[in-house]
C-alpha cells in the first residue's frame, strides 16, 4: 500500500476526470481501503478482488466507489516504480514477499508520502473526509475512528517521525515500524532517490490517463 497523503493527493489531482459530484463520498472512498488494518477485513475484499479497469470507472455512479478505485490504481501503478528506485530491478509479481525488500520499499512509500503531506492543500480535502458507509459490514465505530485519525493527523505540521504513531494506530509490529523508520531517514537524506520518489506521482498520473483511453 501507499500511504494516505499520497492517495488523497492523487485523488485530488485526477478528480475532474471522473465528473465527481460528491467530494465527501469521493475522498472518503479514497481513504477507505486501508481501514482493513484496524477492521481486520481480508485485503482481497478491499483491494485486488474489487479492482476494475480504469476505463470502467467512468461507468460507476457512486463517487465513494470511484474514490476507492482511484486508491487501488495508485497502489498498482506506483509499486513497480518504487520497487525499481529501491532495488534497481524491474518489479516481478511476488517481489515484495522478501522482507528485506518489503521494508525499504515501504520506507520509500513513507518518504513519498511525507512529501505529499507537506505539499497538499488540505483545505481541499479534509472538510470532505468522514465515515460514509461500511462496504464489508465493518463496525461503523471502528471506521469512524479511522477517518477521524487521519483528519486530525493531517491537521498537524508534517513530521517524519509521526509515521511511527500512524503505524502503531494501524497495528503494525513495533520491530517492523522501527526498521521502516530507520530506512526512511536514510532515504530522506539520499537526494537522488528522494527526487525520484517525488516524481512517482506525475508518472502514475500520466500512465493512469493513458489507461483511460
Amino acid at each position: 500500500m501507499s500511504f494516505q497523503a499520497t492517495h488523497l493527493h492523487f485523488a485530488n489531482q485526477i478528480k475532474d476526470i471522473f465528473n465527481i459530484r460528491d467530494l465527501t463520498r469521493y475522498f472518503s472512498g479514497t481513504l477507505y481501503p486501508d481501514s482493513r488494518y484496524i477492521t481486520k477485513i481480508d485485503r482481497p475484499k478491499t483491494h485486488q478482488d474489487v479492482r476494475i479497469k480504469p476505463i470502467k470507472i467512468f461507468d460507476l455512479t457512486d463517487d465513494f466507489i470511484k474514490g476507492w478505485q482511484v486508491h487501488l490504481w495508485y497502489d498498482k501503478l506506483a509499486l513497480p516504480r518504487l520497487y525499481n528506485i529501491i532495488t534497481g530491478k524491474k518489479y516481478q509479481h511476488g517481489g515484495m514477499d522478501n522482507h528485506d525488500i518489503w521494508i525499504p520499499v515501504t520506507a520509500a512509500k513513507l518518504v513519498e508520502d511525507f512529501y505529499w503531506w507537506e505539499n497538499t492543500d488540505w483545505q481541499q480535502i479534509l472538510p470532505y473526509l468522514k465515515f460514509i458507509t461500511n462496504p464489508n459490514q465493518e463496525n461503523p465505530e471502528i471506521l469512524r475512528e479511522w477517518y477521524q485519525h487521519f483528519i486530525e493527523y493531517f491537521k498537524n505540521p508534517p513530521n517524519l517521525d509521526d509515521y511511527q504513531k500512524q503505524a502503531e494506530f494501524m497495528g503494525i509490529d513495533p520491530n517492523i515500524i522501527k526498521a521502516i523508520n530507520v530506512n526512511s531517514h536514510v532515504l530522506n537524506n539520499d537526494l537522488n532517490k528522494k527526487k525520484k520518489l517525488h516524481n512517482v506521482m506525475a508518472e502514475v498520473i500520466a500512465e493512469f490517463k493513458k489507461l483511460l483511453k
